[in-house]
Formats: structure tokens, C-alpha cells, sequence
């Protein structure tokens, strides 16, 4: 459907167009997806609603997991997917692989694991698992609690790209362990036996107890950057590489009473709280966030963080299509 306001004597015309799915170049396409604006999901109201989630919907009854999109006019548009997903003590989600790539980062609970190309992977609140594209997951929890996780995946650009592609374990059972723990820890670290080398990206399993670690021992030394603070990112141990070849996940430290610069940057960026409450300032207006919250920043948007603690450093969770823009020459960003 295109306005002919402007070309009253091209109308019957543009009726032939329309009926043969065609467009000029002169007519304004007035089918653009609604425009993309900050949203929070606020933990204080999601967690109410993920718990009668977990109550009502049954597996495998009603589906074979309870995945939860955050859905919000114009978020199609860009290639992060976000969702909340969470498992009850003794129910499993059988093994799947699909073309998006995925990431798991754990939000509560603790029981539950995740199978993954053969090797089962504990899942503790603020561990981070990386599935990539076309890797084998299942879940299974034998504890004595919910976990709760969110789901990133680059489902929308594979959508787009026409790419999409799902295969289940037979039976609908989660594959079997075969590996040891850190079997792909080992395999990718820097002595590797020379017939590990994988066709794919192996599963990675990054445990929040080793990055605490890590964050403690680097982040001393680390120059803060003017509009994010100290950043840290989850390469990705076969390569060096981002996360994901679509996706970059970055832990983001923001000091006592730290308040960065305003900057902008093509590509769609979530967040999660991991510690403290503070605000993003997002073309002007404030966005307040505490421990939980999780909020998207739309492309192209000018934002800065602010700190509101005087003592404590806040630990945002970052994740952004970057690494797909970057490679396709469209990333850009600029400060002031």
C-alpha cells in the first residue's frame, strides 16, 4: 500500500502495481513496521507472572517449553530475540537444535542442566551458555526448585535471511551425556588435541563463580570507557572471537556514582541487571533499573548510564547484534 497524495494522476497506475505486488521508487511505502522505543520489564512485575506461568502451563502437555518472548512493536525488526524460560523440578525439555544461534544466562534457581552436544552443563544463577547455531540442547531438572533463564537468540535475522531450520532427538528425549564435565572448556583452551577440531562452534559454558574471578583480577588495571564504564567481553574460546558471529555478550561495570557520556549506535542492545539500581537516560527520558530489571535500547538512540549507588559498582549484562552488523559494514557509533 503506497500514498498517492502526491501523484493523483498516477493512481490507476499504482492500483496495477498493487495488484501485481510491485512499488516505484516515487511512492511512499507507508507499510513500515511501528517505530522501535525503549521498553523495561521490570523484575518486581515479571516475576509474579513467570511463577503462575509455571503453574499453569504444563510440559509436555500444553508445550514442550515455556519460552516467553518479550514482544514489542518494531523489536521483530532486529536480530535479537529475547524470551524468559524456566523448568520445575522434575520436568526435562527434549533435545533440539535449530539455524539461531542461542544464549542461556541464568537468572534464579539452581538443579537444572542443560545437555549440550553431548555434555551436561550445570546451570547456577548468572552462568552464561552459548549454543551455537545448529547445536544440540535439552534440559532436565532432578533438583528441588524452579530456574528461571533468559533466552538470546538471533532468531529474527535467520527469519529474515529465510534461513530458519529445526531438528528434535527422536523420542523427544534429551540426549544422552557423553562427555565429561568441561569436556568444551578443554577441547578450546590453549593446548588442544589436534583431532578436536570442530566444523561447528562447540557449545560454550561460561560459570558466573570463574567470571567474578576473572572480572576481579582484570578490572583493576582496566581503563573505564567515557560512555560505558569498564566492559568485559564473552569471547568465544575456538576463536577469540565475539560470542556468537551475530552476537556479543559484555558484562558492563559501572563505578560508585558513575555517570558515562552520551553516545549512539546502529543495532539493537538488551540488558540485564545483574547488581545495584541506577538509570539509562535514553534521548532525554530516564529509564530507572534494579537488580532483574531487563531493558532494550533501540538503534541509533542517544543514552548514557548513571550509578545511583555512592558505594557500590552496578554489573549490567549485555547483549547486541554488533559482531552481525560489523560484518556486514553497518555498525557505527559515535559519542558527544
Amino acid at each position: 500500500m503506497a500514498n498517492d497524495d502526491k501523484h493523483p494522476h498516477l493512481a490507476a497506475l499504482h492500483e496495477k502495481y498493487d495488484r501485481l505486488n510491485l512499488r516505484g521508487l516515487w511512492q511512499r511505502d507507508v507499510r513500515n513496521p511501528p517505530e522501535l522505543r525503549p521498553r523495561i520489564w521490570r523484575w518486581s512485575e515479571m516475576q509474579p507472572i513467570l511463577e503462575q506461568t509455571l503453574r499453569d502451563v504444563r510440559l509436555p502437555e500444553d508445550t514442550d517449553q515455556r519460552v516467553i518472548g518479550l514482544d514489542v512493536p518494531g523489536l521483530s525488526t532486529g536480530a535479537v530475540f529475547i524470551s524468559y524460560q524456566m523448568i520445575n523440578p522434575g520436568e526435562k525439555i527434549p533435545s533440539h537444535r535449530h539455524t539461531p544461534a542461542q544464549m542461556r544466562f541464568i537468572v534464579k534457581g539452581t538443579g537444572a542442566y542443560t545437555t549440550s552436544q553431548g555434555e551436561a552443563m550445570f546451570m547456577e544463577p548468572g552462568d552464561l551458555l552459548v549454543q551455537p547455531n545448529w547445536t544440540w540442547h535439552g534440559t532436565t531438572n532432578p533438583g528441588n526448585e524452579p530456574v528461571f533463564w533468559i533466552d538470546i537468540q538471533d532468531r529474527n535475522l535467520v527469519n529474515y535471511l529465510g534461513a530458519f531450520r529445526r531438528d528434535l532427538w527422536p523420542n523427544d528425549e534429551v540426549e544422552p551425556t557423553v562427555h565429561g564435565e568441561n569436556h568444551y572448556a578443554t577441547i578450546t583452551g590453549p593446548l588442544r588435541p589436534v583431532s578436536s577440531a570442530e566444523a561447528l562452534l562447540p557449545p560454550v559454558h561460561f560459570k558466573w563463580r570463574d567470571v567474578i574471578k576473572s572480572i576481579a583480577a582484570l578490572s583493576t588495571n582496566e581503563a573505564s570507557d567515557p560512555y560505558d564504564g569498564k566492559l568485559f567481553q564473552y569471547s568465544h574460546p575456538a576463536n577469540g572471537g565475539p560470542t556468537l558471529p551475530t552476537l556479543s555478550a559484555k558484562l558492563q561495570l559501572l563505578a560508585p556514582s558513575a555517570q558515562t557520556q552520551e553516545h549512539r549506535h546502529t543495532g539493537v542492545t538488551m540488558y540485564l541487571v545483574l547488581q545495584g539500581e541506577g538509570s539509562t537516560t535514553v534521548n532525554g527520558t530516564a529509564i530507572e533499573w534494579r537488580k532483574h530489571d531487563c531493558f532494550m535500547l533501540p538503534p541509533w538512540q542517544w543514552h548514557a548510564h548513571r550509578n545511583a549507588s555512592k558505594t557500590d559498582q552496578a554489573i549490567l549484562f549485555t547483549v547486541s547484534d554488533r559482531p552481525a552488523l560489523e560484518a556486514l559494514g553497518l555498525y557505527h557509533e559515535e559519542g558527544r
